[in-house]
């Protein structure tokens, strides 16, 4: 009940959506939407680890930024969650240089390396990352 979500975006369009439904599900006061992008909204942080959970789903090209900006401020045994990190499978393909492909691929390689967390990419749908902080 004391839990808080803040939800990093930059679409009013699909946030506008999504507020309806936080509303409507009555947990609209433990949710806060920062607009813009999510590198400076996760910088603009406090730096002391605070958070247990973070969800990453956005620009795949970012994901490393976002990782290294989460990673200090998250609580010893935190989880941070990153999707679409198979990217159709095409992230063993190494003929595919497409810029989303080559960013989760470098993104693996990485998280899989980061003495800071111990992670696990599971083979789900388009494939999650867990990583937690050490």
């Amino acid at each position: 009940p004391d839990g808080q979500l803040l939800c990093c975006d930059a679409s009013e369009e699909w946030t506008s959506l999504a507020r309806a439904y936080w509303t409507r599900s009555g947990l609209d006061d433990r949710i806060e939407l920062r607009l813009g992008p999510a590198a400076a909204t996760i910088a603009a942080l406090p730096a002391e680890p605070t958070y247990g959970i973070a969800f990453v789903d956005a620009d795949k090209t970012s994901y490393q930024a976002y990782f290294d900006l989460l990673v200090p401020r998250m609580r010893t045994g935190g989880l941070i969650v990153a999707d679409n990190v198979l990217q159709g499978g095409n992230v063993l393909d190494e003929t595919n240089q497409q810029a989303n492909v080559q960013a989760i691929r470098a993104f693996n390689q990485a998280v899989t390396t980061d003495d800071r967390v111990q992670a696990v990419l599971l083979a789900v749908s388009d494939g999650l990352t867990i990583a937690r902080k050490l």
